[in-house]
């Protein structure tokens, strides 16, 4: 039978012997979206919020108004969402002059101007005030969270009078899913924030599709409330990127909401444990770390020891080798220790919880990269198994075992397991 893999714009095809497949765990998509629906939908979430008024209601004239987009790593269309508050700002006696777009870049690299247009525009680039967060400068001291966090927070978002975020809902290895107050912490945190957030990612609260009880999210959502944040529009997206749902309103009802709706399409159940899994880093698949968010998803799903078959085209490319060797170094850190290391300020945990969770899938599993961009001496360097294509991957792997049961994640970037039987049926192949 043939199979296929999402892969940047395109997609990855491979054969399998039917008696092999266990699961073939393909998200539940609606059809695709036209323009004028995608449209249709944010304005429609925005005409009937949930836990929240209208904007119209929350701003007037003479307001200033923060906007929040998360940034070039995540594939939010925010060109075909802002235009749409904007007009709401201004028909609503907001001045083209106190709206500012801030991107929510946590740590992550400043966007150029060309990523400016493409995220959002080059109508809104050029007509509106667009700036990147600065995880070191531009902040204000707001306390301490209820869990002990320093809240510092950019100072251009603290003191605007109406704060409107736009991100995304996307499966998240430790905030749970993306979405919701994370657009504050780590979007437009400062450094001190962002750590301490993430330091408690070892609490065994903390998952992949966990966000009641996390402490994690938990206190994302309780800086997100010290900072302000008065209105959320997170939207749904198919792997082509284009919005199939959006929720908008209170930062976390409606965030609760939208999480509800994502289930339905990217919840897979956690059934019996396959030798060998086939996963795609899609649509999350800008860098290699990023790919990497994919990977926990398949760990409840295959036996510890078995092969994880990782798709994921890595398109910004390989970066420098000192990079390489950097990331391998942590990978070959156990994880206990790298936690220690996080904990102890040796590591920024900004960015080594995510080197953490890895470091806990390749410390379980052979990880095996298939990637056109990547080459196997550049995978190697990284701390990763390599082969040119999923199907003489899959060949080295059968080979080994003609039995063994495979099981397929077309979209791993976007899949979150579901423990419970009763919240969503899978399809069984055996």
């Amino acid at each position: 039978m043939t199979l296929t893999i999402p892969y940047a714009e395109g997609e990855k095809s491979f054969q399998l012997e039917e008696r092999n497949l266990l699961y073939n765990l393909r998200p539940k998509l609606p059809s695709r979206p036209s323009r004028i629906h995608e449209e249709e939908a944010v304005r429609e979430a925005l005409q009937d919020p949930i836990g929240s008024e209208r904007i119209e209601n929350l701003v007037g004239k003479g307001d200033k108004a923060a906007l929040l987009v998360d940034d070039w790593t995540r594939p939010t269309p925010a060109y075909k969402v802002v235009p749409i508050i904007i007009e709401q700002l201004l028909n609503n006696g907001v001045k083209t002059e106190d709206i500012k777009i801030i991107l929510a870049r946590g740590t992550h690299s400043p966007l150029s101007r060309w990523q400016m247009e493409e995220k959002l525009g080059m109508n809104i680039v050029n007509k509106f005030q667009v700036q990147n967060h600065n995880p070191s400068s531009d902040l204000l001291d707001l306390g301490e969270s209820k869990k002990g966090t320093p809240v510092f927070i950019n100072k251009f978002f603290t003191e605007a009078d109406f704060k409107v975020a736009v991100g995304g809902i996307c499966a998240h290895p430790i905030a749970g899913y993306g979405g919701g107050a994370k657009i504050i912490v780590p979007g437009v945190a400062g450094e001190k924030t962002i750590n301490h957030n993430h330091s408690m990612a070892d609490n065994p609260n903390v998952a992949i599709g966990k966000v009641e009880g996390n402490p994690v999210r938990e206190d994302m959502e309780d800086i997100a409330g010290i900072a302000g944040l008065d209105f959320i529009v997170n939207v749904i997206l198919n792997p082509n990127k284009e919005i199939i749902g959006v929720v908008a309103g209170d930062l976390v009802e409606a965030h609760r909401e939208g999480i509800v709706q994502y289930n339905q399409i990217y919840g897979i159940e956690v059934g019996d444990e396959a030798d060998i899994v086939v996963i795609g880093a899609n649509p999350r698949d800008a860098t290699i770390y990023h790919g990497t968010f994919a990977l926990p998803c398949a760990v409840p799903l295959i036996e510890e020891g078995g092969a994880i078959i990782w798709v994921a085209p890595c398109l910004t490319g390989p970066g420098i080798p000192y990079e390489r060797e950097e990331f391998r170094k942590v990978l070959l850190i156990p994880p206990n220790q790298l936690m220690e290391s996080i904990k102890n300020g040796e590591i920024p945990a900004s960015g080594g919880v995510f080197d953490w969770c890895t470091s806990k899938v390749v410390h379980r599993n052979k990880v095996v990269l298939v990637s056109n961009v990547i080459s196997g001496s550049e995978a190697a360097e990284f701390g990763f198994h390599y082969n040119k294509s999923i199907q003489n991957a899959l060949k080295e792997e059968l080979s080994q075992n003609r039995d063994a049961k495979v099981t397929v994640i077309p979209v791993g970037g976007l899949a979150v397991p579901i423990w419970k039987e009763e919240d969503i049926e899978l399809e069984y192949r055996s």
